[in-house]
């Protein structure tokens, strides 16, 4: 299965939703072709849960803004790499971003980060 927009999957979860409001997570994803997590992520996003950044998503999104990748990020917080790229993943559907750039121009309109908190990230010396 090709891999739907956001909002294809949003379209497809709630004419699902329509006739299956108590569908579970897992049905959710078969639909989709997506994990259940990954289910239950847009599923929320869909029913218009709260959408709002933790605490420790705003730190990663802090780095991701001061230019630090995954591997970069999950040294600095002692988490695992694919830890990092699944909050990231969880960071760009609560702000509806299509990439990193776009969350971290979204974030600073919105004024959930600033400027003036950010320093460069660490540059390798040549």
């Amino acid at each position: 299965m090709a891999r739907l927009s956001r909002k294809q999957a949003k379209e497809m979860i709630e004419a699902y939703l329509v006739q299956h409001p108590d569908a579970s997570f897992s049905e959710i994803g078969n639909l989709l072709g997506v994990s259940k997590q990954r289910a239950h992520q847009i599923l929320k996003l869909v029913k218009g849960a709260d959408t709002s950044l933790t605490d420790r998503e705003l730190v990663i999104l802090r780095y991701v803004a001061m230019g630090n990748t995954n591997k970069e990020i999950s040294k600095t917080l002692n988490l695992d790499e694919q830890t990092i790229k699944n909050k990231v993943s969880v960071i760009l559907a609560k702000l509806n971003a299509n990439n990193r750039a776009h969350a971290v121009a979204l974030a600073m309109q919105r004024r959930i980060i600033s400027l003036e908190e950010l320093k460069p990230a660490k540059t390798a010396s040549k």
